[in-house]
């Protein structure tokens, strides 16, 4: 299944974007953040208003699950608890996580040690709602956690980010891993640009015949829509469905 993120709609109000996204795609994924806030809208008029199945991208300002201020960590598995119950009522059964970030380089050990206490929040999360917990790998910014393969999950799920691989030049290395969910786009390898697919230097011819077999969601995570129309073409192209 090909999907649209709705990040490339950002200035548009969730209505808007999603009447735009029904005409170009069967499914959303909800960026929830900005206009486009679960939290801050009626989830059952938005479920009832569009043919289309949905995805959620937690919020990814003001949280972070790998943050050494217990308070912050606790506060941001609280909000991603009330995430998991709007993901229910979407019928979404994937929410999509960003693993956390540290401000410097020598508290990296802190943040990992913080980030697997939050690891069985996570799957308590998913045990008790049926959402699957896709943890997202992340770019080149030395502060992100998860950039490489490696780190423990948990019973938790893993959302392949390819852009972001590409930034590491180790998308080949996350094709090892149980892929639950996708998120695509383009870039040269120097910067997470969420260019169109076709318009940087990803191959991919590698990862086609996995994106033609998975039943995971394929996501299309452009800046605007005409990137997004341009994405859409090429994914076709390679007979994704």
């Amino acid at each position: 299944m090909i999907g649209v993120s709705s990040f490339a709609f950002h200035e548009l109000p969730l209505s808007e974007t999603l009447e735009k996204i029904e005409s170009i795609a069967s499914c959303a994924e909800i960026f929830s953040e900005g206009q486009h806030d679960l939290l801050n809208h009626n989830i059952s008029e938005v479920a009832n208003s569009y043919n289309l199945k949905y995805t959620v991208h937690a919020p990814t300002s003001d949280l972070n699950i790998a943050s050494i201020r217990e308070p912050i960590r606790k506060a941001s598995l609280e909000i991603l608890k009330e995430m998991a119950d709007i993901c229910m009522k979407l019928d979404s059964e994937i929410m999509v996580v960003h693993p956390g970030y540290v401000a410097f380089p020598y508290e990296r050990d802190r943040a990992l040690k913080a980030f697997s206490h939050s690891i069985p929040v996570l799957e308590q999360i998913h045990s008790e709602t049926g959402v699957k917990i896709c943890l997202e790998n992340m770019p080149m910014w030395e502060c992100f956690i998860f950039r490489e393969p490696g780190l423990d999950l948990g019973e938790n799920f893993f959302a392949l980010d390819v852009g972001h691989a590409h930034t590491m030049d180790n998308l080949k290395d996350f094709l090892d891993m149980e892929i639950a969910h996708f998120h695509l786009h383009d870039n040269n390898g120097m910067g997470d640009d969420h260019s169109p697919i076709g318009s940087g230097n990803i191959d991919y011819s590698i990862i086609s015949p996995l994106l033609k077999d998975s039943n995971a969601a394929k996501i299309i995570e452009n800046k605007c829509e005409n990137d997004v129309l341009k994405s859409v073409d090429a994914i076709k192209k390679m007979s994704v469905r």
